[in-house]
């Protein structure tokens, strides 16, 4: 299997075999390895063994001391850097080398994590939102199995919910994540009609306590401004306008194009939505999907997002994600694509976060192989 500690070797391949991608993907990228060397002491090296000895299916290290100790004294950092965006990450051959984990890990994680959110149920509003949640001046939208209300601390002038009405988050067919994503589309055009200063769409799902939920119920968040989009959506569009302006090519194009040359695509998969595995990921996993039709009439589009959640959710162990969907402005929304980033933000039952102030402020320092995420994804869907 590949691996993001290899890449710049398969760069170098790239570029003998495949001069055109390789110039598309040096107008994006930045890549550059290292080595950090560390000397162990002897009083710390049994230690070390325990913590990061690899080990079998049945939890055993299957490594002497010797063979840790010469893994940890040498190891190969990758950087990654997008030129266009300004987005950058680290993996630590160590963190990426990790073993993912077990059957029986995710299944543990997995029941914790749903006794938790049945706990949840006792006094929960979100259960009842006609009766314990404002709602917006011109009403609710209601889908099949989702109603809209507002939020009663809201991020922007207009900013609302989406409440499910199954109160675990976790636990969604195909049907009900579509009609959760055309619910929050008719809101956008409810909005735009009410009020047409507000053209600008964003679609968010905090999934769970280490996502930034304040509610463990299934929710989502629906917001619309006006003049600009968001800080990070504006800089995401200026730089594939500068892009354009400077090479005459579409970024979002050639951002594939760029990650389906080193193997980080899903290809075909869903028509012509492109899914990757993003090479400067802002956090764990992150799955970036890029598509021209809008998401709430196109069916590829939401079964892309609904398989990659599930693969997250029934075979990674994931339970607390980030999604987002930015969106071009309503009156022009076939001139740019509709992003979809989704994001694993680890166990809710881990006191540590995964952000700090690398991430904050410097790169993001990433665990989880990107190389490993895809495969994931293409053996979910090819069983």
């Amino acid at each position: 299997m590949a691996s993001i500690i290899e890449l710049k070797e398969k760069l170098n391949k790239l570029e003998k075999e495949d001069k055109k991608s390789f110039k598309i993907f040096n107008n994006i990228f930045y890549v550059s390895s290292s080595v950090g060397k560390l000397v162990i002491p002897a009083s710390f090296k049994t230690n070390v063994r325990e913590y990061f000895g690899e080990r079998d299916k049945n939890g055993e290290i299957v490594e002497s001391e010797e063979e840790v100790i010469k893994r940890l004294e040498t190891q190969k950092i990758v950087k990654t850097f997008n030129k266009q965006t300004g987005e950058g990450a680290l993996f630590n051959w160590l963190r990426a080398s990790r073993p993912g984990m077990r059957v029986e890990e995710v299944e543990n994680e997995k029941k914790r994590v749903y006794e938790y959110i049945e706990k949840s149920r006792e006094n929960c509003d979100f259960c009842n939102p006609e009766k314990y949640t404002p709602e917006d001046v011109f009403g609710r939208v209601e889908g099949k199995h989702c109603i809209t209300g507002g939020n009663i601390a809201k991020y922007d002038a207009w900013s609302s919910v989406i409440f499910f009405r199954i109160h675990n988050p976790l636990e969604f067919s195909l049907k009900e994540l579509s009609d959760y994503i055309e619910t929050g589309f008719k809101w956008f055009e409810r909005v735009y009609q009410h009020d047409k200063e507000y053209k600008y769409p964003f679609f968010l799902w905090n999934c769970l306590d280490k996502a930034g939920a304040s509610k463990v119920h299934g929710h989502a968040q629906i917001l619309m401004t006006k003049e600009i989009h968001y800080a990070k959506v504006e800089l995401l569009k200026r730089a594939s306008e500068n892009y354009r302006k400077n090479t005459g090519r579409d970024y979002f194009e050639d951002l594939y194009k760029a990650h389906e040359a080193i193997g980080l695509s899903l290809g075909s998969f869903f028509g012509d939505v492109h899914v990757l595995a993003n090479l400067t990921p802002i956090k764990e996993k992150e799955i970036v999907i890029i598509a021209r039709k809008i998401p709430s009439e196109s069916e590829d589009v939401k079964k892309a997002i609904f398989n990659v959640l599930r693969c997250y959710i029934d075979e990674l162990g994931v339970t607390s994600f980030n999604l987002i969907i930015s969106c071009p402005p309503i009156p022009e929304n076939k001139t740019s694509p509709y992003i979809v980033r989704i994001v694993d933000r680890g166990s809710i039952f881990k006191s540590t976060t995964d952000i700090g102030g690398m991430e904050l402020y410097g790169s993001s320092v990433i665990s989880d192989d990107p190389f490993k995420v895809i495969e994931s994804l293409k053996e979910f869907l090819n069983p």
